[in-house]
């Protein structure tokens, strides 16, 4: 759940700091996490790339299954977490998937059922091409999985510090996987109930962080959290769209 390119990883040591403060908090939540991961679990190949893993509170869940798994980060010191973290796991293969720079050779040869990029493009300046990058890496008819954040209103200090370009509309997005030749499958918001707190927290406090009682507190009302997709929420904290390769 994290990825700067290379080019901002050279000269972004506050927002990588930034990242791993957030990675640490969200690795505490598995609640929360394992919220996330339900959102598009029925979609998951048995050949999964994973872009920008960050230290593994998603990728635990897509090992599950036996599938083969490649994280990939291009932060060396989350590399070496999941190495750390998932030792056990012979499935799992540790990469480096810069989304500025063109496919690696051997995710193109040897393309993959699905690809899961959770909070990763919104990091990069020049998302279609990331887009783009990512349907190379995918077989015919393999799924793209998308989380990012949503409504530019929302942009406040904690999207300045950990180096957010910018946060997602509905159509906006959709119009980004069109243009990269993907057909929509699902395009819905999610976690509704986190916008008011993150208005308040980033735009009128201008806090560049997560507050640890308030993270704690959203992985505690999970249960209750879910219950919004019986109303399909008109918006929500982030965005998360399916879509299929063309």
């Amino acid at each position: 759940m994290s990825n700067l390119s290379e080019n901002t990883l050279e000269g972004g040591v506050e927002e990588v700091h930034a990242l791993t403060e957030t990675l640490n908090q969200l690795s505490e939540i598995n609640r929360y996490n394992r919220w996330i991961y339900d959102q598009f679990a029925h979609v998951l190949g048995q050949r999964v790339l994973e872009v920008g893993s960050g230290t593994g509170n998603i990728t635990q869940f897509l090992l599950a299954g036996n599938r083969e798994v490649v994280a990939t980060d291009v932060v060396p010191n989350y590399r070496a977490e999941l190495q750390n973290r998932f030792a056990e796991k012979p499935n799992l293969t540790i990469s480096t998937f810069d989304l500025s720079q063109a496919i690696p050779h051997e995710f193109k040869a040897k393309p993959f059922d699905t690809v899961v990029c959770l909070n990763v493009l919104e990091h990069i300046q020049d998302d279609l091409f990331a887009l783009r990058q990512m349907s190379e890496a995918l077989k015919s008819n393999g799924h793209l999985v998308i989380l990012v954040p949503a409504h530019q209103v929302l942009y406040g200090a904690f999207d300045e510090a950990v180096g957010h370009f910018l946060r997602y509309g509905k159509r906006q997005l959709r119009q980004r996987l069109v243009m990269a030749d993907f057909q929509v499958e699902s395009l819905q918001f999610f976690n509704l109930a986190a916008t008011l707190p993150w208005f308040i927290n980033g735009r009128m406090l201008r806090r560049g962080y997560l507050p640890n009682e308030q993270v704690s507190l959203a992985d505690k009302l999970v249960p209750l959290l879910k219950l919004e997709r019986f109303i399909g929420p008109p918006f929500g904290i982030s965005l998360i769209a399916i879509a299929k390769k063309k």
